[in-house]
């Protein structure tokens, strides 16, 4: 019983101590000082300031490398051999339309303005796409060692 009471009285406290705290707040009978300008230190307002910043600058090759299979690291690795031990069983072919772009013509609407053909001399491009269109036309002679 003793701790009920003592629970109750603490609350009607901490309701009274926040009752006297709100109202001396919204009343103003605490008294504070006025700057120059005439208006309160404490506003309870918070402006966000506006920061001057510059624009991104937007990256030409970034819309296309998320676009386009535009090599950007040198890959090793074993394609096209296997064990000694191994038998071609099957084999099947997977046709992709385009550059990601379908072979017919959809009505009123334009091609997109990324073209996916690998074309090295086409400003801008990837550094190191010279380099892998020249070894992918090798052909089978090409090797990645």
């Amino acid at each position: 019983m003793l701790f009920r009471n003592r629970f109750l009285l603490l609350l009607a406290l901490a309701a009274l101590l926040a009752f006297v705290s709100l109202s001396l707040q919204f009343f103003h009978l605490i008294p504070v000082s006025t700057p120059k300008n005439g208006m309160s230190s404490k506003s309870r307002k918070r402006i966000m300031p506006d920061p001057v910043t510059e624009p991104p600058v937007t990256d030409p090759v970034y819309e296309a490398l998320l676009y386009c299979n535009i090599p950007s690291v040198a890959e090793r690795s074993m394609e096209g051999h296997a064990p000694h031990h191994f038998k071609l069983v099957s084999v099947h072919v997977f046709i992709r339309h385009g550059d990601r772009y379908p072979l017919y013509v959809i009505p009123k609407t334009k091609r997109p303005e990324i073209d996916c053909t690998l074309v090295a001399n086409r400003k801008p491009y990837h550094p190191k796409l010279e380099a892998f269109v020249s070894h992918m036309s090798k052909g089978s002679g090409a090797s990645f060692e």
